[in-house]
């Protein structure tokens, strides 16, 4: 544990006499930091070109402020002004770019549109207070005129009051013609000329010297450096300078920072240690004028543009040299390559670009162009594909394809081990277009070609030669072979020489000119799935042969088979032991087993060393080293190994792995789901769900089978889910291979009929493309799809890839927002939003549509009638223009629709496994009742997290929902809710704002508002997270009904009770047709409805409801169960209530017909709900509800829905 360290409370006094501010800091932050926050502070953001002072002696910028000689808890710093260099001057104008900005400017440079946006400051609109105790009957909230049975509209995907565009405070701030500064005015210290135009409409010229900033007397056409004789205006920072000079900036810019401040913090700030998410549909961006947008590389990187030229790959390796021997080292470190680590995916992204997009030379343009390779800013461009021949035995580019994907995660694996003395390259795969491409940072010296025996482990030509380099083969052996478990064993190469190794020949150790070891060629960490390729890659029963051998096992299935097996092996040990003994003691290291996550071998010894020491003598013990269980890689390769027992034990050990995986594992998670211990919302959560249980996406198919024979209703959603996701799969493979051949400028024409085919045939069973003028449909292979055919080509790749034969209606069944979203994803394409029609037009819209097109030919004939009637040009064009020919869509999508085709990213992030494995035991310790060792483990890690992955990282974001949690349970309500908020930003920049993440951190948000008190602002959050739930996953999902109930709990506390009912008739549904009328969940959903009903005076009902969940509750949970005896209290009083309800009718009636004018009958005045006429209530039963029961009823729904919450 890290020991708290005390924190310093500075004083900066600044210059000129300002208001000192005051800054917190800890003594291991660096001045460089300090300096960065006090630029990003509102008060002092003018300042740019400083340093800090203490006792009058400047401070390096370098040290960190606990090294500063004399300093204490409480100094005193000074702020002192610099000199600019022409750096200096560039980043101040950046800055001041920036900050004019706004945190969403729209910026075309961006790979997409709306990078990381959030739009938490948008929902919450103004914080004012709720007043819970306002005389009005029912106040206005989210939901009041709300049908909310409407399906959600994708054209309101973006919140109507969402401010993307800050405040103008300048019209432009531009390099000026008269730059570079000439060789004379250099020596007078002129560093760079500007041109402002400000809001009067002025246009002002400024001179940025190594002193400041000050306004010349040059115009546009005449050169004249010198101080302006009108405008004797100069400040040390421009943003001083254009307050002085422009009064409307300065009103202006006041607005600008209120406008920013008005946001969380965490939305101003940029994301950068993870790569931001962009929206799959966007509203049509705003493109604003800024003549100095194109000189951004300039300002960034200087005339040359070297500032941004890096070697990528020394300063990853250097950074992972670092020392890592304490905490804060460790921190260090991993912040460090993160940060690297993102800098290269950010790099990498725009390198594939270009070459994908043709702006780079290929290294060798000679060869074919699938072989070409590229060097983009010092990293090293390849196509995805087979163009060196080296898969043609496994499937060819279908092969090569997986084996990046493989390499990626070897590299993964690879880091999270961090073996000293291993190196791995930085890799990021980039799906761009349709095409591949991988990106790495550049090993040293591997260019070299005269040097051919780099490669020192392992084979470049697939086993002809093989060398195994002792050095390697030892540093290998003391962390990778035993974290993955990995086997040592012989290979023999063409030359019959043998070699020992612990990895596959295909893996490669590689010496660079820098004598680091590099591990490359990753992809086969991991064992052959044997049985798959037995059974399904070869034509049988119907089912063509599978596209590619590289069927590999995942690394989780490996660490789950070896737990498993050491399971086994400890039970048959201690079975062993009892019998000679004849004693049937406990064994405790069994048990220890069960919990433990997979890890290294070393640390199940510890474990069970432990063990042993604790236990008496007489007890059994079991010496852990004895179990031997290692993978061979190379088996069922074409390897070549000697033949032997070694070679069929290690054949049969991973011919038990590929069982264990299709005979246990995909059986055990349909159970999980069934149990909903995992509910997925959307394909993304789905993969991740299998792959944390280490089951291949080539299985979805047996998994939907399994499904559907278990006939389950409870989880007949993730049966849809899984065809869904296997349709779109499919349909991302199509798209992809038809851009792939596509040139850009007709990616949107390609798109749009894509779509059209897939998801439009409903609405135009025959779409016909867009094309290019002066072709025809026989010229693009895009263009001949239809959706019959497009039908049938999806369903032959399901049943190629996922071994899964599609019914006949599986795409007509698909729903339209979801399966278009995860398509978008995959494909990186970002749509409009707008509300695309998927359905036929009805009858009643078809004779609008022909009663509008014959108005309009009418008007037409009319015009013409009265044209040559009339006579003179204006007149005419006047009227041609006041008719409109009604504008109807005949596809539902059209090329337009299509606003960006944006890259797709998969990289090899390091993990901190630090602050994962402080999360785990904090929520552990929490878990075995350690409140607040828990509580304090969590809030280190959290630091953790922070310090390591930044705010802004989809685990942090985990990191603060689970504390956010803690808080709210411990009833702490402003750290939970300011917790949650910043999960919710954090989720939305990095997730995206429709993940099921995110929603689920907005119906948390929404609880710990009501919790606060603030009940509409909590509604507005619920309903914002239920209007993105609609989108992802449609209605009657079984999760939805714990949304539902906690809605109607707080509408009910508003008093809207006619609302809240709605939400309870709508949960209750959801329940009853997911787990049947005679369940106790469904029972209590009823309970809830019976009150909800008697609130807004609705008897009968509330009677009907009362005494179907009274049943159940007798049937299944027997009469002396406390929740039967309260529903048969409240069945009684709803009895007698409508006896009395009934006789009071019958006597209303008799006197009605008596006086034929009724009188109405006076009933005290209730105090909570309007009851209709013809029902009136007796004060008993009001007071029942409204006394103790409305309470616990109240009580009682949040905590069952916070319980659901938390699953």
């Amino acid at each position: 544990m890290a020991v708290l360290e005390e924190t310093y409370q500075l004083t900066v006094k600044l210059p000129g006499g300002g208001e000192d501010i005051k800054i917190i800091a800890s003594p291991r932050e660096n001045i460089q930091d300090i300096k960065q926050s006090i630029m990003e502070s509102p008060d002092t953001c003018a300042n740019s070109c400083f340093y800090l002072a203490y006792k009058g002696k400047r401070v390096n910028d370098y040290l960190e402020l606990g090294e500063i000689e004399g300093i204490t808890t409480e100094s005193e710093l000074e702020l002192v002004e610099d000199n600019y260099t022409e750096r200096d001057v560039r980043l101040h104008i950046s800055r001041l770019r920036d900050l004019l900005g706004g945190p969403y400017k729209p910026n075309p440079s961006t790979v997409g549109i709306d990078p990381a946006i959030s739009f938490l400051t948008a929902i919450t609109a103004d914080k004012k207070i709720d007043d819970l105790f306002s005389d009005e009957p029912i106040p206005e909230h989210a939901f009041t005129n709300v049908n909310i049975e409407e399906r959600s509209k994708l054209s309101k995907l973006v919140p109507s009051n969402f401010q993307r565009v800050a405040p103008e405070c300048i019209k432009s701030l531009t390099l000026s013609g008269w730059n570079p500064v000439p060789h004379r005015q250099k020596l007078k210290g002129d560093l760079l000329y500007l041109a402002v135009t400000t809001l009067e409409n002025e246009i002002i010229h400024i001179t940025a010297s190594t002193k400041g900033f000050f306004v010349n007397n040059s115009s546009n056409n005449k050169f004249d450096p010198a101080h302006s004789h009108t405008k004797k205006a100069s400040a040390h920072s421009l943003i001083t300078l254009l307050q002085m000079v422009s009064p409307l900036f300065r009103k202006k810019f006041l607005e600008l920072q209120d406008f920013i401040t008005h946001h969380h913090m965490l939305e101003v700030l940029p994301v950068n240690t993870y790569y931001p998410n962009h929206p799959w549909a966007v509203e049509t961006p705003q493109h604003l004028y800024d003549p100095s947008r194109p000189c951004e590389t300039y300002l960034n990187a200087g005339a040359d543009a070297v500032e941004s030229l890096r070697d990528w790959n020394d300063e990853l390796q250097s950074h992972r040299e670092l020392p890592k021997t304490d905490l804060q080292e460790r921190v260090l470190r991993e912040r460090l390559i993160t940060k690297v680590q993102a800098e290269f995916t950010e790099a990498a992204v725009r390198g594939a670009m270009a070459v994908a997009n043709g702006s780079v030379i290929p290294l060798n343009p000679l060869e074919p162009e699938e072989s070409h390779m590229y060097i983009y800013n010092n990293i090293f461009f390849s196509k995805g594909n087979d163009g060196r021949g080296t898969f043609e035995q496994l499937g060819a580019d279908e092969a090569a394809h997986v084996a990046t994907g493989k390499d990626l995660e070897g590299v993964k694996i690879l880091n999270s081990i961090d073996s000293e003395g291993l190196y791995t390259l930085a890799s990021v795969i980039v799906d761009y277009k349709g095409e591949r491409i991988v990106a790495q940072s550049i090993v040293p010296g591997i260019f070299r070609r005269q040097d051919e025996n780099s490669i020192v482990y392992g084979s470049v030509d697939n086993g002809a030669q093989v060398s195994s380099d002792a050095s390697f083969h030892e540093s290998l052996g003391k962390d990778v072979a035993k974290s993955l478990h990995l086997a040592e064993h012989t290979v023999i190469d063409d030359s019959k020489t043998e070699s020992k190794l612990y990895t596959s020949q295909e893996t490669k150790g590689l010496l660079g000119a820098d004598g680091r070891r590099y591990m490359l060629d990753l992809y086969r960490l991991n064992p052959v799935d044997i049985e798959f390729q037995e059974k399904e890659c070869v034509e049988k029963d119907g089912k063509p042969a599978y596209p590619h051998k590289m069927t590999l096992l995942r690394p989780e299935l490996m660490s789950l088979f070896w737990e498993h097996k050491f399971r086994q092996w400890v039970k048959a040990k201690t079975d062993e032991i009892k019998k000679e003994r004849g004693d049937a003691k406990p064994v405790a290291v069994e048990d220890k087993k069960e919990e433990s996550e997979p890890k290294a071998e070393e640390e199940e010894k510890a474990v069970a060393s432990k063990e042993n020491a604790e236990e008496p003598e007489e007890e059994i013990k079991i010496d852990v080293n004895e179990f031997k269980l290692n993978f061979n890689t190379d088996v069922f390769t074409c390897a070549k190994q000697p033949e032997g027992e070694q070679l069929k034990q290690d054949e049969q050990i991973i011919r038990d792995a590929s069982k264990f995986l299709a005979e246990e594992i995909v059986p055990s998670i349909v159970l999980d789901f069934a149990s909903y211990s995992i509910s997925p919302l959307d394909g993304d959560a789905l993969t991740k769900a299998m792959h944390r249980r280490g089951i291949n996406m080539r299985y979805l198919g047996k998994l939907t089978e399994l499904i559907a024979i278990s006939k389950d209703k409870r989880i007949e959603h993730v049966r849809q889910l899984a065809i869904q996701e296997m349709i779109v799969r499919a349909s991302k493979r199509l798209l992809r291979k038809y851009l792939s051949k596509c040139p850009v400028e007709q990616a949107s024409l390609c798109i749009s009929h894509f779509f059209n085919c897939l998801l439009g045939a409903g609405f135009n069973a025959k779409p016909s493309p867009v094309l290019p003028e002066g072709t025809n449909r026989n010229d693009f292979e895009w263009a001949q799809i239809t959706p019959a055919g497009l039908k049938t080509l999806v369903a032959q790749q399901v049943l190629l890839r996922f071994r899964y034969k599609l019914e006949d209606d599986a795409i007509e069944k698909l729903n339209f927002i979801p399966t278009l979203r995860e398509l978008c994803i995959r494909v990186g394409v970002q749509v409009s939003t707008r509300d695309y029609r998927a359905q036929p037009y009805t009858e009643e819209e078809r004779a609008a549509n022909l009663a509008e097109d014959a108005a309009y030919q009418t008007a037409i004939d009319r015009k013409k009638q009265e044209q040559s009637n009339s006579r003179g040009k204006k007149n005419k064009k006047h009227q041609q223009d006041s008719v409109k020919r009604p504008i109807r869509r005949t596809t539902t999508f059209i090329p337009e629709d299509i606003f960006n085709l944006m890259p797709t990213v998969k990289q090899a992030s390091s993990r901190s496994m630090f602050a994962e494995e402080t999360f785990e035991a904090g929520k552990m310790s929490i878990a075995q009742g350690h409140r607040q060792l828990g509580l304090e483990l969590l809030l280190e890690s959290l630091s953790l997290h922070e310090q390591t992955y930044g705010f802004l990282h989809p685990e942090t974001s985990k990191c603060y929902a689970t504390l956010a949690m803690i808080y709210h349970h411990s009833e702490d309500r402003e750290s939970a809710l300011d917790l949650q908020r910043k999960a919710v930003i954090s989720a939305e920049r990095t997730c995206g704002i429709d993940h099921p993440e995110t929603i689920h951190h907005y119906l948390n948000l929404g609880l710990f508002e009501h919790a606060a008190g603030r009940t509409k602002l909590a509604l507005r959050y619920i309903r914002h997270a239920l209007y993105y739930w609609d989108l992802l996953v449609g209605p009657g999902h079984p999760d939805s009904s714990t949304a539902d109930n906690n809605a109607g709990v707080m509408l009910q506390s508003l008093r809207d009770y006619a609302t809240s009912t709605k939400f309870f008739e709508r949960a209750c549904a959801t329940t009853e047709e997911v787990l049947g009328k005679e369940h106790v969940l469904t029972a209590t959903g009823y309970h809830v409805l019976a009150r909800s009903y008697t609130l807004e005076g609705n008897f009968p009902k509330a009677l009907a409801a009362e005494r179907i969940a009274f049943d159940v509750f007798e049937k299944k949970l027997g009469p002396e169960d406390a929740r039967t005896k309260d529903s048969d209290l409240w069945l009684k009083e709803l009895t007698t209530n409508a006896v009395i309800v009934a006789q009071r009718a019958r006597e209303e009636k008799i006197n009605a017909d008596a006086n034929s004018t009724t009188t109405p009958v006076s009933v005290p005045e209730p105090t909570q709900s309007k009851p209709q006429v013809g029902e009136l209530p007796i004060d008993q039963v009001l007071q029942f509800i409204n006394g103790d029961s409305s309470n616990k009823s109240k009580k009682g729904t949040q905590k069952k829905s916070q319980k659901k919450q938390r699953k």
